[in-house]
């Protein structure tokens, strides 16, 4: 398909609790909306059609787009937005189809710790895509960036959603510790799919119910590579309070009817105490295990961070505060070297499938629970 020259890349169908943020980078200045069927959706601001912007957001029903299985991306080039009589060009438009993930077998992706690669994770997805057949749920899950020193660093999200997806299924994007860094990581979540303004929500597709946890930085907020520049704590005890309402609401979230699988996402392995910011974090990070021990039950917790790939399981090497449910590890990482290796989750016969992967084939598959053999 020949992209328009007004996107960067397609379009990325971004999930967001029960909404798909479609995320479109652009060339120029431009006024954007979406058809969805007979339904309109518009990149607007209080009434206002947004052009000063280098990627446009227009949020969308899960339902609707589920239903109709595809969406007509529309725009009009901004020329000179004149407080009276803009120049605007003509009205064009490009059409997408999409998969909506409404299978019993699910095949997700996971790519994290890229840190500015693209060829290495794009092969290893393309090559789990290539054995198992299908991917319906890309997970890109922190640290696709060295850092956020330059907003233009921020394209190779959408490069490598364009590559694998095509705009056509969807995708959870995640927050790692190294997308903090730099002049432009305050300006991330204008960047990024977000609820109202935060990193952390939960997420329904299908059967499958996700909460999507942000740990932000990997060290004590007065470290001196941040040189007060960061109030983590601060961040982590607002998340805190909304995982809190979350539980409350709970037949509205993991306990609503037809959830059938529940999963955590998160950049940094918060079930090791080793990757604690801080010691004064650890009763925050014990709060969060409990939650999810008593209360929500999750089939797994879903990181990268490590550069490793590794399955934790209750009682076992990296379980630092009695966890009832296994940890997956699923980025492998050379930096120096560029390689990379990501992470398939397939549910499928009432078992999940754990594939560790590279571009050339497959490093390690397991039956989360079953022993190795």
């Amino acid at each position: 398909m020949m992209l328009s020259t007004i996107m960067k890349c397609t379009p990325a169908v971004c999930a967001v609790k029960d909404e798909y943020q479609i995320m479109i980078p652009v060339h120029a200045p431009a006024i954007m909306w979406v058809k969805v069927g007979d339904k309109t959706f518009y990149d607007e601001s209080n009434g206002i059609l947004r052009s000063d912007t280098d990627i446009h957001r227009v949020i969308v029903p899960m339902s609707i787009l589920d239903e109709t299985k595809g969406y007509t991306v529309c725009w009009r080039e901004v020329f000179e937005r004149k407080p009276y009589s803009p120049i605007l060009g003509d009205e064009q438009s490009q059409s997408f189809a999409f998969r909506p993930m409404e299978r019993e077998m699910i095949h997700a992706y996971m790519i994290s710790d890229t840190h500015g690669m693209y060829e290495q994770p794009v092969a290893a997805a393309e090559k789990f895509l290539e054995l198992y057949g299908r991917i319906d749920l890309l997970i890109l899950n922190g640290d696709i960036l060295s850092n956020s020193g330059d907003s233009a660093n921020f394209i190779l999200y959408y490069k490598i959603i364009e590559k694998i997806t095509g705009g056509e299924i969807p995708v959870i994007i995640s927050r790692g510790n190294h997308d903090l860094r730099g002049k432009c990581a305050e300006k991330l979540c204008d960047y990024m799919p977000v609820d109202h303004g935060n990193s952390y929500y939960t997420i329904r597709m299908g059967n499958l119910w996700a909460i999507l946890l942000d740990l932000g930085e990997d060290k004590e907020d007065g470290h001196k590579e941040y040189n007060g520049t960061i109030c983590c704590h601060a961040f982590r005890e607002r998340e805190t309070a909304f995982f809190e309402k979350i539980v409350a609401d709970e037949t509205n979230e993991y306990n609503a009817e037809g959830v059938k699988h529940r999963i955590v996402i998160s950049h940094v392995p918060f079930t090791r105490r080793d990757m604690v910011p801080d010691e004064s974090e650890v009763s925050l990070f014990q709060k969060w295990v409990e939650l999810l021990n008593d209360k929500v039950t999750p089939e797994f917790v879903l990181s990268g961070h490590t550069h490793w790939q590794y399955i934790a399981y209750p009682n076992g090497k990296y379980d630092d505060y009695g966890m009832k449910f296994p940890t997956v590890v699923g980025a492998l990482v050379d930096r120096e070297n560029p390689y990379f290796a990501g992470c398939g989750i397939i549910w499928s016969d009432g078992k999940i499938r754990v594939v560790f992967n590279d571009g050339n084939g497959v490093l390690e598959e397991t039956t989360l629970g079953e022993p190795k053999h």
